[in-house]
């Protein structure tokens, strides 16, 4: 038997077993991803298990680009837009503090990224599981995580392939490829129609992967070649058959992604030192008060505020994606930072996210009662 099938027998087995002991208790699963790679990741030989966690990677970000298709935009509200701009202030400061950690401007605006960016996947998925999406904070919420998406896309194109240069061949990539697709899309999609499911898995998979290989050939970011495959095939129209088509085989290949960022953190953490651990509670604390200024100015109450700042807790994905570019050129500090406010943030910002109405009764206790006596003082004398 090859390697790479007992590897794959392995971690597949590992990250079932983590899986379940959190299923039960409703907590998203991705930390324990990491937190196994960290356990047995010097045992188990992570290498063999390529290309599955490229893979799961690259259709990760196809995914997040199927969200953001022309109808998802125009559906970003004034509210979303007024709260993101607080929110989006966690930059520049994330930004001051990789200075103040003696990082250079790179660095430094890897570090920001990480601190600013939320986890869309495990919001959206709190936010269904605990039957709250109709609540009016959850539309400010998730209009703040796909703006936060947006503005992680940009910093990827400009730090993630060849600067400046990357960035301008991603913009004139992105350009010909929307050209084609307005021109040669529809009747591609419906010459579509009639293919098999196992046919346009096969073909979305081929396209996926190829407008990130020549994303990369071109020296341009090849997460966001994978996401440019993901918004055109949603302008098309593509959304639910590919969200259908590719959410059991992006799950499997996310799942093992983190796992093999767990592994390659275990180095990491032998060297984990006071201004990493740190950094991540201040990346924490730091969006709390900003994103509860932001609920108050898309015009949420008092308790509704504080959910929104408790619900973009959590840290996930795009924070992986920034720790691993961080690590692969050169800058430790922010690949350590990532990966613990992944650790911390998911099952602590699970955890606020399911009691936020408690926690909001136990600091404002006196709301309701007021309610009542102002009703009693308005009512007629019988």
């Amino acid at each position: 038997m090859h390697p790479s099938l007992e590897a794959f027998a392995l971690a597949a087995g590992l990250l079932a077993l983590g899986a379940a002991l959190v299923h039960r208790f409703g907590f998203p699963p991705l930390p324990v991803y990491l937190l196994t790679g960290l356990v047995v990741g010097e045992r188990l030989p992570v290498e063999d298990l390529e290309p599955l966690p490229s893979l799961g990677l690259l259709l990760l970000l196809f995914s997040v680009g199927l969200e953001f298709g022309p109808d998802r935009l125009r559906e970003l509200s004034g509210k979303a837009l007024r709260a993101g701009f607080f929110d989006a202030l966690a930059l520049p400061l994330g930004f001051l503090l990789g200075l103040l950690a003696g990082l250079d401007l790179k660095g430094a605006l890897l570090l920001a990224g990480v601190i600013y960016v939320s986890s869309s996947a495990v919001i959206v998925k709190l936010i269904v599981d605990l039957r709250r999406a109709a609540n009016p904070e959850s539309e400010v919420v998730l209009g703040v995580s796909v703006l936060e998406d947006l503005v992680i896309l940009v910093l990827l194109a400009l730090l993630g392939g060849q600067g400046l240069h990357g960035f301008l061949l991603s913009l004139l990539l992105a350009a010909v490829y929307l050209g084609l697709a307005r021109f040669l899309g529809p009747p591609l999609v419906k010459t579509m129609e009639g293919f098999s499911d196992e046919l346009v898995l096969l073909l979305g998979t081929a396209f996926t992967m190829g407008t990130a290989l020549l994303f990369q050939m071109a020296g341009a970011s090849v997460g966001l070649g994978a996401f440019l495959a993901g918004s055109l095939a949603a302008s098309l129209g593509l959304r639910d058959r590919f969200e259908q088509l590719f959410g059991p085989v992006r799950d499997l290949g996310v799942a093992l992604f983190f796992l093999v960022v767990g592994a390659s953190a275990r180095d990491l953490f032998q060297g984990l030192t006071p201004a990493v651990v740190a950094l991540a509670l201040l990346g924490l604390l730091m969006k709390l008060p900003l994103n509860y200024l932001g609920g108050a100015r898309a015009g949420l109450g008092r308790k509704r505020r504080l959910y929104s700042a408790l619900y973009l807790v959590p840290r996930g994905e795009f924070n992986l994606v920034l720790g691993a570019l961080a690590l692969g050129q050169g800058y430790p500090l922010v690949a350590q930072v990532a990966v613990l406010l992944v650790l911390v943030s998911i099952p602590l910002g699970a955890l606020l996210i399911r009691y936020a109405p408690e926690i909001a009764q136990a600091l404002y206790p006196e709301a309701r009662p007021r309610k009542r006596a102002k009703r009693a003082e308005g009512s007629p004398v019988k």
